[in-house]
């Protein structure tokens, strides 16, 4: 049986200035977060384009190239259009005509949104392996080294998400800035500008998955509750709880503070979502519980259960016992999904972090990548972040993932990073104080 005939991609001399046209409208678009528009003259591109069973002779530009950018380029726009099979294929028809590293990080990208772990490590491996130096014009080690370090925490990423699904965890990680939730147009000019400022502040709101159960705990559930009750239907979940870290509006939603208290303006939040789940409560740190109300007027205090420093619960919440589920300091064992809280104030005093299965912490703003939340607050208090972050979470192992309440440098992070770069290596009191004093994170 004869091998299929390769065929190689071409274009006729007048095709050239109308692929290099649509590549460039494209690439504009896609900067400009109109994906689909970009799809369209990416495809535009490509259609101007032939197969032939003879390489050309002496082109103007490499053939390869051009189709292999313009399919990776279109991968990526249908990764942020959450079409994750076309993101896929042309990942793949990318890689067939030129060895780059983009049509490997393309696919990885799309296995992991697929929840193919394996699959997804072995594109980022690939990847890793294809990146090569910088273009001419650029300053090489610096690019490559970029490079590096994006596919580095893919893959980073990936083993997390293989090494929780053997413990029977999916941690959801989802975000305003990322099409996840609050990219819905409406025609209340309101919501609109929430939603805008949903976008820049970056929060992160996760859901915390029992897979075999799949019962989960919503934290810091803000900004677009129909939205995110849309993705928990979509991923089959039945949130059984809210977790809040701190008592701020950008994380509980509800009536903004002076000066933005405009009438009429009202964020998304715990309020709205314990309305529509009756059977839930809210997992709060007591001393944030005021703040939470004071936004939040309508919530009754009966709504919330006041969690301990370093008491304890798990999914299934039939696991935990009594008809309010109040964490308690025993942790049940199997495989379970096990939360402990960890009360950390400074930012807020009720700020809570949640550690869970002893190895991944939702820091909320205690800690981010390399900083931490801001302690000019009214009610924020220096020293208390100093204990919390130097005597309490510089005491956790190395190897525990940090998932941040806001995307400020990153989606995630180790602590035994922060241990080394950021603000959990040893610091004497006086110097941590400075050092909020000169720089303190943006919330």
């Amino acid at each position: 049986m004869n091998a299929p005939e390769r065929l190689y991609p071409a274009y006729n001399a007048d095709s050239l200035a109308n692929i290099e046209r649509a590549k460039r409208k494209g690439n504009e678009a896609h900067m400009k977060k109109q994906y689909s528009t970009a799809i369209t003259e990416y495809t535009k591109g490509l259609s101007y384009i032939t197969m032939n069973g003879a390489p050309m002779a002496e082109p103007v530009s490499d053939p390869g190239k051009l189709i292999a950018q313009l399919y990776s380029n279109r991968s990526a726009c249908y990764l942020l259009e959450r079409k994750y099979d076309k993101a896929l294929a042309d990942g793949k028809e990318a890689a067939k005509h030129l060895r780059w590293y983009k049509p490997w990080f393309r696919q990885g990208e799309a296995w992991l949104a697929l929840n193919e772990y394996e699959k997804a490590l072995e594109a980022f491996n690939e990847a890793m392996k294809l990146v090569g130096p910088a273009a001419a014009n650029e300053p090489a080690e610096n690019v490559r080294r970029g490079r590096v370090a994006q596919i580095q925490k893919r893959i980073t990423k990936a083993k997390i998400k293989m090494e929780d699904r053997s413990l029977g965890l999916c941690l959801h990680q989802l975000s305003p800035g990322g099409g996840d939730i609050c990219s819905s147009h409406s025609f209340s000019p309101v919501r609109n500008l929430v939603y805008s400022y949903a976008r820049k502040m970056g929060n992160y709101i996760y859901l915390i998955e029992n897979i075999a159960s799949k019962e989960c705990l919503l934290v810091d559930a803000c900004w677009d509750i129909d939205g995110i009750l849309a993705y928990a239907k979509h991923e089959k979940l039945k949130i059984v709880g809210a977790v809040v870290t701190h008592y701020h509006i950008d994380h509980v939603g509800g009536i903004p503070p002076p000066p933005f208290d405009i009438p009429g303006v009202r964020v998304d939040g715990l309020a709205k979502l314990l309305k529509k789940l009756p059977d839930a409560s809210a997992y709060v740190n007591p001393a944030d519980i005021p703040g939470i109300v004071k936004a939040n007027p309508e919530i009754s205090v009966d709504r919330f259960i006041s969690t301990e420093d370093y008491g304890t619960m798990c999914l299934p919440m039939s696991l935990n016992g009594g008809t309010k589920s109040k964490p308690t300091s025993q942790q049940s064992g199997g495989r379970t999904t096990a939360l402990q809280f960890i009360h950390t104030p400074g930012h807020t005093p009720g700020s809570q972090c949640i550690l869970v299965n002893g190895n991944r912490l939702l820091s909320g703003d205690t800690l981010f990548i390399r900083s931490c939340g801001r302690v000019d607050f009214p009610d924020s208090d220096v020293m208390h972040m100093y204990h919390s972050l130097q005597l309490k979470l510089a005491t956790l192992p190395d190897d525990v993932c940090i998932f941040p309440g806001h995307d400020y440098n990153g989606e995630m992070g180790l602590i035994g990073d922060e241990k080394r770069e950021g603000l959990l290596k040893p610091l004497d009191r006086e110097t941590f104080r400075k050092a909020m004093a000169d720089t303190s994170a943006d919330e």
